[in-house]
């Protein structure tokens, strides 16, 4: 009788083990899919500068238009912050640019922008006169969804839906910016700064979805036959 139940244990031990093992084997593909509800949603760094040139070749206000997204981008700024931008705030540091933003909550924060975007906010500043104490994108924020949107289906690129992917056409500009950056400096301490997240989970999404993609990537080279 204790043999049996000696045998019992040890087939349900090995049972388990070998569950273990199944699942520590589970390919990055069906991973990715596993986590699916961690995955950001994001645009790629092409995608944005397609979008930026389909918004200048507009007659009206396009390179503002084209401007705003790449600064959408390239500060990984919410839309509320990004409009609220004045000239003044545009700081230049011995390491580089920064910009002061009034985030969540009325809460100030800095941000780092690339010397390329810095330079194209000054000149166009100063060609379209904007005093320094005025913002640089006079524009409601249901106007700045309406020109994102409209880039989105003239360039030809799968809007985002709340519904499918969590997030809206102008925000995935916020996430996108911040998994290239992520991407570039390998830094998630550096980015959740960039971010201003409270917690350094919600950064660790975008390292999530940064490892799926590279890990696809590699599945995707794989050539089995």
């Amino acid at each position: 009788m204790a043999d049996n139940k000696n045998e019992t244990s040890l087939t349900i031990r090995t049972k388990n083990t070998a569950l273990r093992n199944k699942t520590s084997q589970v390919s990055a593909i069906q991973r990715s899919e596993a986590g699916a509800a961690d995955y950001v949603a994001h645009v790629t760094v092409g995608q944005v500068k397609l979008m930026a040139v389909v918004a200048s070749q507009s007659k009206r206000h396009g390179e503002r238009n084209a401007l705003l997204i790449k600064f959408l981008f390239d500060g990984c700024l919410r839309v509320s912050e990004a409009l609220g931008v004045r000239p003044i705030d545009l700081l230049r540091t011995p390491d580089g640019w920064t910009v002061r933003v009034m985030g969540k909550g009325s809460k100030p924060g800095k941000v780092a922008i690339s010397a390329s975007v810095a330079a194209e906010l000054q000149s166009y500043c100063y060609r379209a006169r904007v005093d320094e104490s005025e913002h640089i994108f006079p524009v409601s924020r249901s106007q700045a969804f309406r020109i994102v949107t409209e880039v989105f289906d003239r360039a030809g690129i799968p809007r985002p839906s709340k519904e499918r992917d969590h997030v809206g056409g102008v925000h995935i500009l916020r996430h996108s910016g911040a998994i290239e950056r992520l991407r570039l400096t390998g830094n998630p301490r550096a980015t959740q700064s960039q971010l201003r997240h409270k917690s350094a989970l919600m950064t660790m999404r975008y390292l999530k979805t940064l490892s799926a993609d590279e890990s696809l990537k590699i599945q995707q080279g794989v050539e089995l036959w």
